[in-house]
């Protein structure tokens, strides 16, 4: 797909065909894309867990669920959980990652970057972010553990920003290879437990991942609030001019589509509910 067209097909799928697997390249394909994404401040944050559903037991899967999550998450035969590993930030405040750029040029004298710059002035400023005295709980408290670590809220708002770029590339990597996807919430808790990942990881929402169940326009783009309320130019309160030439051509790319609900919408969702044996 071109890349527009791609930005415009996503959508976040509930319907999966919950037999038809999803093949092991296409899944690494997405892995790839997440590994080339951009990192923040240069750190290696990201960690990923991919879960195979049919690898998980019936009550690890009960455990999983929340009130808003429940026949996605018995249709998806493929989850993929997004971590970012706090420690990683260690390694940053040596200048390590700046180093290696540099090395690479990357990083050049030209915008200042010197070793000198990379272990002093750069790894400092990430050595100030990690022991900022602002500090928070790793997690929230489960089961009445109160025991939790604290760390710096500017780094958890860095590990959680890494999270949030890293599940982006893969959403678009599904959509360009065929699949349906769609972030979704699960139990933290239980999902520490299945998984056993480090107190280091901050998790985040996975994304369930198969073929379409349903129609792959899932009812039409979602309707957004009006563009002038979200973009401004120069200052707040001065919207950024929507230019009607521009809207035109992206339709004709596919970024911009028709609008939910399609007519035919309700009629779809009644028979994907009798399909699969779920509520209509």
């Amino acid at each position: 797909m071109e890349f527009k067209s791609v930005v415009g097909w996503r959508r976040s799928i509930r319907f999966f065909d919950p037999w038809r697997e999803v093949e092991r390249e296409k899944i690494q394909t997405i892995l790839e894309a997440i590994y080339r994404a951009p990192r923040v401040l240069e750190i290696d944050f990201v960690r990923v867990v991919v879960v195979l559903r049919d690898e998980l037991s019936a009550d690890e899967m009960q455990t999983l669920k929340t009130p808003t999550t429940t026949a996605q998450l018995d249709m998806a035969p493929v989850y993929i959980f997004f971590f970012a590993d706090l420690e990683a930030i260690e390694p940053a405040c040596r200048g390590d990652n700046f180093r290696q750029l540099i090395n690479m040029g990357v990083l050049n004298p030209s915008h200042g970057w010197t070793e000198e710059f990379a272990v002093g002035t750069a790894g400092q400023y990430i050595r100030t972010i990690l022991d900022d005295e602002d500090r928070v709980p790793l997690r929230l408290p489960v089961g009445g553990d109160s025991a939790t670590q604290i760390v710096s809220r500017e780094a958890l708002r860095l590990a959680r920003t890494a999270i949030g770029i890293a599940q982006e590339y893969a959403l678009l990597a599904a959509v360009d290879e065929g699949l349906g996807a769609q972030l979704s919430g699960v139990n933290v808790g239980a999902a520490r437990g299945i998984l056993g990942f480090p107190d280091t990881w901050v998790p985040s929402s996975p994304m369930l991942l198969g073929y379409h169940g349903e129609t792959i326009e899932a009812g039409g783009q979602r309707p957004r609030e009006p563009f002038e309320e979200d973009f401004f130019e120069l200052r707040y309160g001065h919207p950024f001019y929507r230019e009607p030439a521009v809207v035109d051509r992206l339709k004709a790319a596919e970024m911009i589509q028709d609008p939910a609900p399609f007519s035919w919408r309700m009629d779809e969702v009644r028979g994907l509910a009798r399909k699969f044996g779920l509520p209509d």
